[in-house]
């Protein structure tokens, strides 16, 4: 009979040697994009295993939601049918930029049918958390602190702003009634630093959320989960606001993460229309809507920023047998 301990073992042993196959594929992949050599960190290394796990997680549970389908569609979500090539590219970008896909928003990878390639390109929506996290860490002056939050028209907000008689911009805020605050009427961010001086108030009010939902692609998830969209949406707009440090960052990383949604939107659209067979499905069991793999309990992400609603932590479970594919 065999030993529960060594199966244990075998299933830990398969699971690293596919993360260090995927981790020498994406630092070949990109040094053939590249044009030049590299190669990570220590550090990083342990960021690129973090993807490989979460990325392998999301192809194992959507490959069983499309195989429990009344009839199966599109290509199986294995390694095999994964675009290494982009893959490769995004992967290091978020890597280089500190970004660790074990930690809930972070990093969503969501994948979308390239039928011009054949293969799934595998998007890495950078979470709202996650983009908090880098910007942070490549600010002229990090701060100390960042305090969010949302008013509701219960709520005594008093903004105090720098003046010649404030010298520390700062804020009065009070919930009078804990238990039932009302409407969302805005928010505010209070990025704090080690000089008091420098604390900046960031206020978003009701309009700018609703400008953001007119934007989105869908209005679904904004009215699912209003409370949590205007929240996300705060944080973006305040961390937006923190000076970018060129001595900190890595460039070309940088530059590539923040430029590539708008791009990736264009391109995802496009291979969206052309794709209608394999992205929107009617399901007999949607109730009449279009299925979409971004519909389900374990991938609800918002298509405009990304955002996994209801992320759950990645399970420690083994690969998929076959591995990728290189």
């Amino acid at each position: 009979m065999t030993n529960p301990n060594e199966l244990k073992t075998q299933d830990t042993s398969l699971q690293a040697t596919q993360s260090e196959r995927f981790l020498k594929n994406v630092e070949t992949q990109f040094a053939a994009e590249a044009g030049a050599p590299m190669a990570f960190s220590d550090y990083e290394k342990t960021l690129a295993q973090h993807l490989f796990l979460k990325v392998d997680n999301v192809l194992k549970d959507l490959e069983t939601k499309r195989l429990a389908a009344p009839k199966p569609y599109g290509q199986p979500y294995t390694w095999q049918n994964v675009n290494m090539r982009k893959l490769a590219l995004d992967a290091v970008h978020r890597v280089q930029l500190g970004l660790d896909a074990l930690v809930p928003n972070h990093v969503h990878p969501v994948p979308y049918f390239n039928k011009r390639e054949g293969k799934y390109d595998l998007d890495l929506r950078v979470g709202y958390v996650g983009k908090a996290y880098y910007r942070q860490q490549v600010a002229v002056d990090v701060p100390v602190d960042i305090i969010y939050e949302l008013v509701y028209s219960t709520d005594e907000f008093i903004p105090l702003k720098k003046s010649f008689s404030n010298e520390i911009e700062s804020y009065e805020f009070n919930i009078k009634n804990a238990f039932d605050r009302g409407d969302i009427v805005g928010g505010f961010g209070y990025i704090v630093y080690e000089d008091p001086k420098k604390n900046t108030l960031i206020m978003v009010g009701e309009k700018d959320f609703e400008k953001s939902k007119k934007a989105a692609q869908s209005d679904a998830f904004w009215s699912k989960h209003p409370v949590e969209m205007r929240y996300k949406t705060l944080v973006h707009r305040v961390t937006d606001k923190l000076q970018v440090d060129p001595k900190k960052v890595n460039a070309t990383a940088y530059a590539y993460v923040e430029n590539q949604e708008e791009e990736t939107a264009v391109r995802r659209e496009i291979n969206e229309n052309a794709n209608k067979e394999i992205l929107d499905i009617e399901s007999p069991q949607s109730g009449g809507k279009d299925f979409d793999f971004d519909d389900t309990e374990t991938i609800d992400v918002d298509q405009t920023t990304g955002e996994i609603l209801n992320e759950q932590p990645v399970k420690e479970t083994v690969p998929t047998t076959e591995g990728p594919g290189f």
